[in-house]
């Protein structure tokens, strides 16, 4: 068969698009949204949808496909469609036409005890307001803007169309560079485990979060373990025809060339509001930023964590719109709930820490609020609000502070120690200069954010970015410098780990970048008007200056670092330090494929890169990861398999675990780490009696085990 090409993965990068896009999209544009917010907001309904579709069609015992989600999407759909039908059919006058807040003010008890609340609250003498004074903006912006000009001004859907082109292009380029072949494989701890459990929700039909943890517990019946992106991916080999390693990879490229870049814009748009200029910068942007997402596709390997940061800045923008920090808001309120209730699911089922990652950032636009809040009600019988706030927002930071700091439930979170490897103002300068974890400046985009920051600093509106922008830079800077009690309290709910911590920094950096895009066009644009020139020129260059300047970002960063990108993607997929297959081994492991039955279990040492099979080949392996809580069944297994001709609890074992095929070979991946030899039962098995000689290719043995077929030499299971 031949070996796929990019261009033969087409199908696989459509699909993939069509998951994170479609069935979201479908919800929000059916919910009322319009314009940049329903394609922003249509990853995260997305994966929402896939997720907990995932979690409910395991309970109700419904095999995962794409029917699961598509059958949510329909549903969701179709009970937003009732409700606007059911208000629609409303007498034009009634509360209920306009809306169910309407509709609940008006209700005749509410509306008493409302009344009764307004006499209560009502400012009275020196600081009570006139009834003309009495603002009704909000409405009226949402009305004038929708009949001026769409939800997003002129020309902003194209002009965001043709940057989010340009984003997947990019992304496209660097993951060809960076990748190599379409099907290459990380060579990364972690990937042998998402490896397995896309092969795990392929091979079972189980795509829930709520089980997913039990592939390397097996002897729990259920093990959280967050599965959005695996069921993800598993959709997109279902739906194109490809293998496990190409839908990987395609779903990876989706992430900096779809997803980040929907969710950033739909972030921009609250913060700089009704612009065509920022539009297209927004997306483009997004791709130059090393710390995410390039380096989270590289380390680790992290593709939750992955999906999980891309997904932060549109929740990020749902929170803002809700907080009525939003310039020229395209959420309302009801909307901006719905979507940050969507988002904190699609979060938690991405990487629960995502979600803590939303809660550091997103604190700063609420203090905003309560302060704005205050000085409204200051000196008026309403200044309880902004006090009911503040000692609300005070529970939800010691909660949060605990679920970090102390909790029993991510103790195991908090126990990695990663060490720290540079001097905390080196650390600085990395954060200043995008730089973090020892990689290139990113001297352009350093420049954009500086400028960024500053002109937001300049309303209120939007000064929150630069605190949030910082903290998620200290946190990094702890990280990567300090050690100790507190270090790894404040960064435990990211596994002390700097490179999710640097992961944070490009979701308020990229708004930050596109304000400095704009900040520069528009003092272009003012040397452009003292100098004259036709008319029309200086009523357009608005758009067309923001676009210039992008473009021109894009000279002279190289096409957004694109090689410096590419060479970080390049560590662990083409120059790997720590080998999984040796060469050759791949296409032996494909043979085996073909030898073994389905149904049957392949022992084999996980550290021989042997436990790739499953993957590959959908040939089910004893040890999926190179680590696990694994059964007694297991244990006996791992150490005295090869025994089994002598040993009658090794035949008891394999019939348990169906165990009878082995496959040895030398230890090629982390032969100095010590659970490298854990395994000691699937080595040397030549010339130990019970086992047949199948396949072998260099130092990769197939061996069939013959010790147990005999009914009398296995022995009665205990109990």
């Amino acid at each position: 068969m031949a070996a796929p090409t990019w261009l033969s993965a087409l199908p696989a990068a459509l699909a993939v698009v069509f998951w994170v896009v479609v069935p979201g999209l479908l919800v929000t544009r059916l919910s009322g949204l319009r314009g940049i917010t329903a394609w922003g907001a249509a990853p995260v309904v997305s994966v929402s949808l896939i997720s907990t579709s995932a979690v409910l069609g395991t309970i109700l015992g419904i095999s995962w496909g794409p029917w699961v989600p598509i059958g949510a999407a329909l549903l969701v759909a179709a009970a937003v469609v009732v409700f606007h039908g059911f208000l629609a059919r409303r007498p034009a006058g009634s509360a209920l036409h306009r809306g169910w807040g309407p509709a609940l003010r008006t209700w005749e008890p509410a509306r008493r005890a409302r009344a009764a609340l307004v006499r209560l609250r009502t400012p009275r003498g020196r600081f009570a307001r006139a009834p003309e004074q009495v603002t009704t903006a909000m409405p009226q912006v949402w009305r004038t803007s929708a009949q001026r000009e769409g939800p997003d001004g002129r020309y902003a859907g194209t002009a965001a169309l043709l940057g989010t082109a340009v984003a997947a292009a990019i992304s496209w380029l660097t993951v060809v560079l960076g990748f190599g072949p379409v099907d290459q494989l990380s060579s990364t701890y972690d990937a042998v485990f998402h490896y397995s459990a896309i092969a795990h929700v392929l091979g079972t039909g189980d795509a829930s979060s709520l089980t997913l943890g039990t592939l390397t517990s097996p002897t729990r019946s259920e093990a959280f373990y967050p599965a959005a992106w695996h069921g993800l991916v598993a959709l997109v080999a279902m739906s194109s025809g490809s293998g496990v390693p190409v839908a990987a990879n395609l779903t990876a490229w989706a992430v900096p060339a779809v997803v980040f870049p929907l969710s950033a814009l739909l972030l921009t748009r609250h913060v700089v509001g009704r612009s065509a200029g920022a539009a297209f910068a927004a997306p483009v942007l997004a791709t130059g930023f090393t710390a995410f997402p390039w380096a989270l596709m590289a380390f680790g390997v992290l593709w939750p964590n992955l999906l999980g940061v891309a997904l932060l800045p549109a929740v990020l923008a749902a929170v803002t719109a809700l907080l009525d920090l939003a310039r020229d808001p395209a959420l309302r309120p009801g909307g901006a709930v719905a979507l940050g209730v969507a988002g904190t699911v699609a979060l938690g089922f991405a990487h629960p820490n995502a979600v803590f990652s939303l809660a550091v950032l997103a604190l700063f636009p609420l203090v905003w609020a309560l302060l704005a809040l205050t000085r409204r009600q200051l000196f008026t019988r309403r200044f309880w609000q902004p006090l009911a706030g503040l000692v609300v927002t005070g529970g939800g930071i010691a909660l949060v502070g605990w679920l970090m700091v102390a909790s029993p439930l991510l103790a195991g979170v908090r126990s990695f120690d990663w060490p720290a490897f540079t001097t905390a103002p080196e650390a600085v300068a990395q954060v200043l200069l995008h730089s973090t974890n020892v990689r290139p400046a990113l001297w352009v985009l350093a420049a954009l954010v500086l400028v960024g920051a500053v002109a937001s600093l300049r309303r209120f509106a939007t000064s929150w970015l630069v605190p949030a922008h910082a903290a998620a830079g200290a946190l990094y800077v702890l990280a990567a410098s300090q050690e100790g009690a507190l270090t790894a309290g404040l960064t435990g709910a990211w596994y002390n780990d700097s490179f999710r911590l640097a992961a944070m920094v490009p979701v308020t950096g990229v708004p930050l970048a596109v304000l400095g895009v704009l900040t520069v066009a528009g003092l272009l644009r003012r040397a452009l008007q003292r100098s004259g020139g036709p008319a029309a020129v200086r009523q357009a260059a608005p758009a067309l200056l923001t676009a210039g300047v992008t473009a021109l970002v894009l000279l002279t960063s190289g096409g957004l670092y694109v090689s410096t990108h590419a060479s970080v993607l390049a560590g662990p997929y083409q120059r790997p330090g720590d080998t999984l297959l040796e060469p050759g081994q791949r296409e032996f492991l494909e043979r085996v494929g073909t030898i073994v039955p389905e149904g049957a279990v392949v022992a084999a040492d996980p550290y021989t890169g042997n436990s790739l099979l499953y993957p590959l080949t959908g040939r089910e392996v004893l040890f999926p990861h190179l680590i696990g809580s694994w059964s007694p069944d297991q244990t006996v297994l791992a150490t005295r398999l090869r025994d089994a001709a002598s040993d009658p609890e090794v035949c008891a074992a394999a019939a348990a675990t169906r165990v009878e095929w082995l496959l040895s070979g030398p230890i090629t991946f982390w032969p100095w780490h010590g659970g490298a030899r854990w395994y000691p039962g699937l080595h040397d098995i030549e010339p130990v009696e019970g086992f047949e000689f199948v396949a072998a290719d260099g130092e990769t043995t197939l061996w069939r085990l013959t010790a147990c077929d005999d009914p009398q030499g296995v022995a009665e299971p205990q109990g």
